[in-house]
């Protein structure tokens, strides 16, 4: 069959999902400001693109079961799969170029589409499906998207106690940390030691709310920077944070590291990963700045307290019960892919 007759085909099945269900309709107006129609209750749910991060903002609205696509492989995290066990029977519509199996996602019956591609929002809302765009740069867009999120799947409130706990969360660390200057504050990277790069502008945010300097704080459009290793050595950072265990003995045998500050300390730390890694954009940010605050200064915060903020974090808002043992294994960034 012609590319465009594919095309007109799944135009057709897709026009008839929104004569179904238009006489219960609703608009919903996305995040780049275009209206969508759904249905009154939006019971199945395709996330597309970040997959891991959509699917934690869906946990933390007890959504898990919602959500009718799987996993795709390059994505998987361990974790997803404990807070949403069914995740691993559902297909996979995503390859790893991102590219969309839209016949199959069309047969999964979508109530509701999540993408944070708004190129891939556009090119299904021109097959009539229900295609939501969600935008995440400044950090407190999250608390935007929550409330949107709210909207669609008639939890207002929810999204309105984890805003309160957003904001909660910041103050806390705040009053502890104080307010001193930034060039006093520890020297901190997040850095990604394959590639040099700081790869997640957010992490310049979470540094600083958690009471760090980060060496890459500086204006910039792109989300990530690239730096040589000559300049890595000459900001010598007194806090190393890399994304997984491999990369953290990379750091402590590397011969030219050996002089830096945070080596000759032994503070180098694994981000910690549980519905996605917490060094870069997800719904886990505000337990973030408080591992961040508890790494950069130990002796204001306690590894006890973290670990009891993150039990009542995943019991409140994902409605899974954590062993001591798995919270350790998310702090130790085991729960990666």
């Amino acid at each position: 069959m012609a590319t465009s007759s594919i095309l007109r085909a799944l135009a057709f099945f897709a026009l008839l999902f929104v004569q179904a269900i238009e006489a219960e309709a609703r608009t919903i107006v996305d995040m780049s400001g275009r209206a969508v129609v759904l249905p009154e209750k939006a019971s199945r749910v395709v996330t597309l693109g970040a997959v891991p991060v959509l699917n934690g903002f869906l946990f933390a609205f007890g959504e898990q079961d919602s959500i009718v696509n799987g996993l795709p492989t390059a994505l998987a995290r361990k974790y997803q799969y404990v807070f949403a066990p069914g995740l691993a029977q559902k297909p996979i519509v995503q390859g790893a170029e991102k590219a969309l199996a839209v016949e199959e996602i069309v047969g999964l019956r979508p109530d509701v589409i999540l993408t944070m591609d708004v190129a891939t929002a556009e090119s299904l809302r021109s097959l009539r499906l229900p295609a939501i765009y969600l935008r995440w740069t400044a950090p407190d867009d999250v608390k935007t998207l929550m409330a949107l999120l709210g909207e669609i799947f008639g939890k207002r409130g929810l999204a309105g106690e984890y805003a309160a706990y957003f904001d909660r969360t910041l103050e806390l660390v705040a009053r502890r940390v104080g307010s001193s200057d930034g060039s006093e504050r520890p020297r901190v990277l997040y850095v990604d030691l394959r590639r040099l790069t700081q790869p997640h502008r957010v992490a310049d945010w979470w540094i600083a709310r958690a009471g760090g300097r980060s060496l890459t704080d500086a204006p910039r459009d792109q989300e990530s920077v690239t730096f040589s290793l000559e300049q890595m050595l000459a900001w010598d950072p007194q806090v190393l944070i890399v994304a997984d265990r491999a990369e953290a003995e990379m750091a402590f045998h590397e011969p030219r590291l050996q002089n830096m500050s945070a080596i000759r300390d032994r503070r180098v730390y694994v981000a910690p990963s549980g519905a996605h890694l917490w060094a870069n954009r997800t719904v886990e940010q505000p337990l973030t700045v408080i591992w961040a605050a508890t790494i950069i200064h130990p002796e204001l915060f306690s590894l006890e307290e973290l670990r009891a903020e993150m039990g009542a974090f995943y019991d409140r808002f994902f409605h899974t019960r954590l062993s001591r043992e798995q919270i350790d294994d998310i702090l130790g960034g085991s729960g990666g892919r």
